[in-house]
């Protein structure tokens, strides 16, 4: 076998990967209510089938990226596709609705392990001039992921049953673990030793990330349960504050804050906070636009949020092959430009958009995001030296997927304060000053975002984690 498809297998691996794990974070979605009715069980305990997911799969973003350092990416990655094939089946075969909360956990455990290893696995064995173009690919796979994640469920849903959403995953899982075992190259890694792994800060991370995502996903409670979101953020800051403390005397801490001390990475880890927070949070906010503000039907509002993902599709591998060979920070800045004047073009005409607008700014927001993603993730992955590529991948996603959290909470909580608390018998200009005030805060989020990606520029190719 010639080394160019060897290496085209290796990112078909890294891309299955993607796929799987993006799609199902959609794909259960519109599912839910069908879920709910078979096991007759309220919305808020189905929300948990989400939850369960969420919580595994960002909580130990951190320890499977430091598990892929020390035990090798293959063992890792592969482990994580045995574990999310395996939870596919056991979330369609759940009997009851306390079993496939348990089997999305599990999933998600294993989606983290293959999140947490994907970018690294690409990183490592990919040849150094394919990179940029790699993580293009990889950004191009996940926005296909997300774009057809609801529309899948629901055909699904609808033609089979809610069982198949999860068990097509399996064929495609069994796929994905062959290729990984032949064509992902093994690594000589010293002997593992439990005595040494961190139990302590792995549980603090655990803990302190539920209760954080817990917190964010109950804002919307009323009457004595307000209180909730409010408890459970001290409770998380408190498990932050105990895992940060434990990880600076641990002699193999799950997260080397050393890292940090890098401060363009730690800059374009943040720049890729604050970008992604903003987009997840328009990802949330724009069909209840479209929908209730402007009147478009639900079929309709889901072919123009198409638009952003096909244009992500387009440009990303983009982006990537030009990250290759312009550095990384000029094209960063190039897309948060757009995004900034993207967003501040939406909230000064917010009244007078039709049709066209509205396609311009989607149309805008994916060239804003396919030329930021791919370049952001090559600056990032390029500052991993040799036996780090794990837990900055890991870092990378641990960030990425607070964003998810962070972006939906804030445009949410703006939005809600503007309106007010009986959103039902709000005026059309309330909720379009809800909105606007959620965009302006996405776009001072960019800008903010802008000048951190400045403070981030170094010289290319240099490794220094």
């Amino acid at each position: 076998m010639t080394e160019k498809r060897s290496y085209t297998l290796i990112l078909i691996s890294a891309s299955l990967a993607m796929l799987m794990v993006k799609l199902d974070a959609y794909v259960v979605n519109i599912s839910l209510p069908t879920i709910s009715q078979d096991f007759g069980c309220s919305r808020n305990i189905a929300s948990l089938v989400l939850l369960s997911y969420l919580v595994a799969s960002t909580s130990t973003l951190l320890l499977f990226g430091m598990l892929g350092d020390r035990l090798g990416l293959k063992k890792i990655f592969i482990t994580g596709f045995v574990m999310f094939t395996a939870g596919s089946l056991l979330c369609g075969m759940s009997p009851n609705i306390v079993i496939l909360i348990i089997s999305r956990f599990i999933q998600g455990m294993g989606g983290s392990m293959l999140v947490a290893n994907c970018m690294a696995i690409v990183g490592r064995f990919m040849p150094h001039e394919r990179v940029g173009s790699s993580y293009g690919i990889l950004t191009t796979i996940a926005a296909v992921g997300i774009s057809l994640g609801a529309p899948l469920g629901g055909i699904i849903t609808f033609y089979a049953s809610w069982h198949w959403v999860f068990l097509i995953n399996i064929p495609i899982g069994i796929l994905a673990i062959w290729l990984s075992l032949r064509y992902i190259p093994s690594e000589e890694k010293e002997k593992f030793s439990l005595s040494g792994f961190d139990f302590t800060g792995s549980t603090l991370a655990l803990f302190a990330f539920t209760f954080l995502i817990l917190a964010f996903n109950s804002f919307n409670n009323r009457g004595l349960e307000a209180i909730m979101p409010y408890g459970a953020l001290v409770i998380s800051s408190v498990f932050f504050l105990l895992f940060v403390q434990r990880e600076k005397k641990c002699a193999n801490p799950i997260l080397d804050l050393k890292l940090f001390r890098n401060k363009p990475l730690t800059f374009a880890l943040i720049a890729s906070l604050l970008a992604s927070s903003t987009n997840f949070g328009n990802s949330y906010l724009m069909p209840f636009y479209l929908e209730k503000d402007v009147g478009f039907t639900a079929n309709i509002v889901g072919m123009l949020i198409l638009i952003t993902s096909l244009v992500v599709m387009s440009i990303a591998p983009v982006s990537g092959k030009l990250a290759d060979k312009i550095h990384p920070v000029k094209l960063c800045t190039f897309a948060l430009v757009v995004g900034v004047v993207n967003y501040m073009f939406f909230c000064f005409n917010l009244e007078s958009m039709n049709l066209w607008m509205i396609v311009i700014f989607l149309f805008a927001s994916g060239v804003f995001l396919g030329s930021f993603i791919s370049p952001n993730n090559k600056m990032i992955m390029d500052m991993a030296t040799e036996g780090k590529h794990g837990i900055v991948s890991a870092t990378a996603n641990t960030f990425n997927s607070m964003a998810a959290v962070l972006g939906v909470s804030f445009f949410q909580m703006i939005n809600s304060i503007t309106v007010g608390s009986n959103s039902a018998i709000a005026t059309l200009q309330q909720n379009l000053n809800g909105i606007r005030n959620a965009y302006t805060f996405g776009a001072a989020l960019l800008v903010i975002a802008l000048l951190v990606t400045w403070l981030s520029r170094r010289p290319a190719h240099n490794t220094s984690v």
